[in-house]
């Protein structure tokens, strides 16, 4: 063993004791679980179906403190759609009765979420289904993932919690579109395909786009995504679909810094850094770009939802920013309680009242006369038409000048998505300049506006 090796794994036993469940806290969730898993086979015995315990509770590769318990009621497979999902909430519902709140939430089908004696809960109604050929919706894969890992998981529980630790810590654990980061599920099997979490470190370091992951050599699709990783239970799927070009790289890089120079604060989040308003300022006169903000209500939609959505809303507002010839240099966004603020950092928010027009080659002659006929003596044009590099060229009258005003005729035009249409529909939306922008006092928005101005990453 190398002295690097001797370094990472007197890390990793430094690590292990916090991030690994004591008895008590193993005793307390058993006692939970099994309270609620002896309600569902109570209710649900009339109608042929059966609750098990899923997830990393189950797989016992969960992180200490982390109190997740995902319970799932198997339908039989004849059962319908309408069945499962009425019948599935009732049953949730009569099991919960005593929890500290509950809530209907939806994936491909409605299932709850609860919170009781501070343990998260989700109940999910699923078609108890023998083959992954046959799945009627996408959680009907889940207790296979759970047979799968609990059988060749192993010895390897340990690694799977430093590897869920160190990817936590960078921000990129959680396969929810707001994250785009790596699974619970992905991360079982990377532990299980390579053996161990210093030899997936080191295994990273080798992939590059469409690298692919088999395990139980079966694949028979061929997928486009940066990570390939195919889900041991149905051999069409990619368990790393949802994650991002950018997230795979971050762990790249962070697994080469790790293994270059270790240290325990990779497996720590940093306490959030506290910024003023003074050294947004600073930072912004430094840059000397321009900000603009738009800002508008929360539509009420779950947040596999609402991350599409406001990310389809910021390519659609910079391809409408650059058709306007606004040049960006970077955008971001982020919710706020109630609030969204979408931001784009610009080289110029106040754009010339005159624009170049570039019309066709001299020698096409219907396009020359058509825009000759357009142009010629048309209101608003800033010169005469001239030759430029071999095309006929003439300064117009800019339409808009400022974001602003942009903003306020075309931001409706532009495919914001479904709810954040309805939503500024009804309640109208406000721009807001650099100076309206550093005025706002929430801690968690100067440390947003920050890290978009500056890039900063932890490690």
């Amino acid at each position: 063993m190398t002295f690097k090796q001797e370094q990472m794994q007197e890390i990793f036993e430094r690590v292990l004791p916090g991030i690994t469940p004591g008895e008590k806290e193993r005793r307390e969730l058993k006692i939970i679980a099994d309270l609620l898993l002896e309600r569902i086979n109570s209710f649900a015995k009339q109608f042929q179906v059966k609750g098990i315990l899923v997830g990393s509770a189950a797989r016992d590769t969960w992180i200490s403190g982390e109190h997740d318990i995902d319970l799932f009621i198997l339908f039989p497979e004849t059962a319908n759609r309408k069945t499962l999902e009425t019948t599935g909430l009732d049953i949730a519902r009569k099991v919960l009765f005593d929890a500290d709140k509950i809530e209907e939430r939806y994936a491909e089908h409605p299932y709850l979420h609860g919170m009781m004696n501070n343990y998260k809960i989700d109940i999910v109604p699923c078609f108890n289904i023998k083959d992954t050929k046959n799945i009627k919706s996408a959680v009907d894969r889940t207790p296979h993932h759970n047979n799968f890992v609990k059988k060749y998981i192993k010895t390897c529980e340990r690694d799977v919690r430093l590897a869920k630790q160190f990817l936590k810590a960078a921000g990129i654990y959680g396969s929810e579109l707001r994250t785009h980061g790596f699974s619970g599920y992905l991360t079982e099997l990377l532990i299980i395909h390579y053996g161990s979490f210093e030899a997936l470190l080191k295994a990273s370091l080798r992939w590059k786009p469409g690298t692919t992951i088999d395990i139980k050599k079966h694949a028979t699709h061929k997928h486009d995504d940066p990570l390939v990783v195919i889900d041991p239970t149905d051999h069409k799927r990619n368990v790393a679909a949802a994650l991002s070009l950018d997230n795979i790289c971050r762990f790249i890089d962070i697994a080469r810094n790790f293994l270059k120079n270790p240290c325990i604060e990779y497996f720590s989040k940093p306490a959030h850094k506290l910024v003023y308003q003074e050294e947004i300022e600073q930072l912004f006169h430094r840059r000397g770009t321009e900000l603009i903000g738009i800002t508008f209500h929360k539509p009420c939609i779950v947040e596999d939802t609402l991350y599409p959505q406001l990310e389809k809303m910021r390519n659609a507002v910079e391809k409408l920013l650059t058709r306007h010839d606004f040049r960006i240099i970077n955008s971001n966004y982020i919710v706020l309680n109630a609030d969204i603020y979408l931001i784009f950092e610009l080289f110029e928010t106040k754009l010339p009242m005159v624009k170049k027009h570039i019309g066709p080659p001299v020698w096409l002659k219907d396009n020359a006369e058509k825009f000759k006929a357009k142009y010629h003596k048309k209101s608003g044009n800033l010169s005469y038409i001239y030759i430029k590099d071999g095309k006929y060229t003439l300064n117009i009258q800019r339409v808009y000048t400022t974001p602003t005003s942009l903003f306020q005729s075309e931001l409706l035009t532009c495919g914001l998505g479904k709810h954040i249409t309805q939503v500024i529909k009804q309640d109208g939306f406000s721009t807001l300049s650099d100076h309206e922008l550093f005025a706002i006092e929430h801690p968690e928005f100067r440390t947003f506006l920050y890290h978009l101005l500056t890039h900063k990453q932890d490690f």
